[in-house]
């Protein structure tokens, strides 16, 4: 059954906004990033997680505990907004909060086995491609493929320095 979110972003009138037409490569990289929500909501709803949920048990580390602040920060959001994400995984089983040795204020998020089997089906799921990029020929995706990984090594070298945690 197919939720409400994901019926209203498939049925919303959709129009791209307009650009030079010049280099068609930004704009399009942009609109089918952004198509691609549906695919994520829905594949997360077959795991009965919201889409946040599911992108949240996706960055954990199932080996390393990560604090709840750090973890806000990389979902780029106040620690406030990572409470209920955290309630609701916790309530499932996939993950506990464990106290950090060096200060008890500090909520560690760990992952428990039931939810690196969580993360393990996620993740075989999500190679499964969406239907579009499924009908592509294997040169037309080997194509692409290089031009992504391309973008990502240039992102790469671009970063700054990771800070250390303290």
């Amino acid at each position: 059954m197919e939720s409400k979110a994901r019926r209203s972003l498939r049925q919303a009138p959709m129009t791209a906004p307009k650009h030079d037409g010049k280099d068609d490569f930004w704009p399009m990289v942009i609109e089918f990033t952004l198509s691609q929500r549906a695919w994520w909501i829905g594949l997360c709803e077959e795991f009965g997680l919201t889409a946040m949920q599911g992108h949240t048990l996706r960055l954990l580390d199932a080996d390393r505990p990560v604090a709840m602040s750090a973890l806000a920060d990389h979902l780029v959001c106040d620690a406030s907004n990572v409470t209920g994400i955290v309630d609701k995984l916790e309530a499932r089983g996939l993950i506990v909060r464990q106290n950090a040795g060096h200060d008890r204020r500090v909520k560690m998020l760990a992952v428990t086995e039931k939810g690196r089997a969580m993360q393990e089906r996620i993740s075989s799921r999500m190679m499964e491609p969406p239907a579009a990029v499924a009908a592509l020929s294997p040169a037309a995706r080997r194509q692409l493929a290089a031009i992504l990984k391309a973008i990502v090594d240039e992102r790469g070298a671009e970063s700054p320095p990771a800070k250390a945690e303290g």
